[in-house]
């Protein structure tokens, strides 16, 4: 069962923790996957995470929430394993705070005990996470003392949007194909002409194509709306490079999904259950 599980809503490569792959969680945890973090500590895949965390020597300086534990087949079993859902599988990861814990013990016990090598080879890795780390933690600590992490995310809203958007309306071009209108005719027993749409399916195109592709994308869309009357379409102002093309692959989507489906209140469920059950982002790194 996997619908009390977090889920990834992105995703991407750190490349100084020796290109290990790090994912965000729709609870807002920020996660490596636990079988990769061998790599991350030694640079290569040799032994079990939780074998390096066992030694003595380390376990004296790990928070007393990460020392392993040992199960009923006397393994070294990490604890502060978290299960996740990536792409309906369910994995299990490790937090990355938890992960910057584990570095700092090591570095720890490199001051104080006797290191074995493979040890010093983890407290070589560890203290250049660290550091690494160190550089973006003052920045982020000043943005929060100043309130600049506020107009941050407003850049990076814009940000997204210039994804999607155009800087000048594009010339219309017929991008909502005909076979979206059938299906919606179908679907709310329409009998009139496809050509003379009703204006309810204005509503539905927001509901399933904008606000389905990005919720942010939808709102700016709905209120920065042209006055009435006018010839002017919303994907008239997407831009060629991402913003059509996002679009017009969601709108086959949600074709297919209709051709399945016996009413609009299907299609509706159907859709905000592929599309929206994770508050669906756009990944930008």
């Amino acid at each position: 069962m996997t619908e009390h599980l977090p889920r990834v809503i992105a995703s991407g490569v750190l490349e100084v923790f020796n290109e290990i792959p790090c994912y965000v969680l729709d609870d807002g945890q920020r996660i490596f996957r636990l079988s990769n973090l061998t790599k991350a500590l030694r640079g290569k895949e040799h032994g079990k995470f939780g074998n390096y965390l066992a030694a003595n020597n380390i376990q004296k300086h790990l928070p007393s929430r990460l020392v392993p534990l040992n199960d009923e087949m006397h393994d070294r079993v990490p604890q502060g394993v978290v299960e996740f859902v990536h792409n309906d599988k369910i994995e299990k990861g490790y937090n990355s705070e938890d992960f910057m814990d584990v570095c700092i013990a090591f570095i720890e016990a490199g001051h104080s005990e006797e290191l074995s090598d493979v040890q010093k080879e983890i407290l070589v890795n560890a203290n250049r996470y660290i550091m690494a780390c160190a550089k973006v933690g003052i920045t982020a600590l000043i943005d929060e003392a100043t309130g600049y992490q506020n107009l941050r995310e407003e850049n990076a809203l814009q940000l997204k949007l210039k994804f999607f958007l155009s800087d000048q309306l594009r010339d219309w071009e017929k991008t909502f194909p005909d076979e979206l209108w059938k299906q919606f005719g179908r679907l709310t027993n329409w009998k009139g002409s496809i050509n003379s749409r009703p204006r309810y399916w204005g509503k539905l195109v927001n509901e399933l194509i904008y606000e389905c592709i990005d919720e942010d994308l939808a709102k700016y869309l709905k209120e920065n709306k042209p006055l009435m009357p006018s010839h002017t379409k919303y994907h008239q102002w997407l831009n060629e490079n991402y913003g059509v093309r996002s679009l017009t692959e969601h709108i086959w989507q949600i074709i297919g999904m209709a051709r399945g489906c016996d009413n609009i209140v299907q299609l509706k469920e159907l859709a905000n259950k592929e599309f929206k059950k994770t508050n669906v982002q756009l990944t930008l790194f």
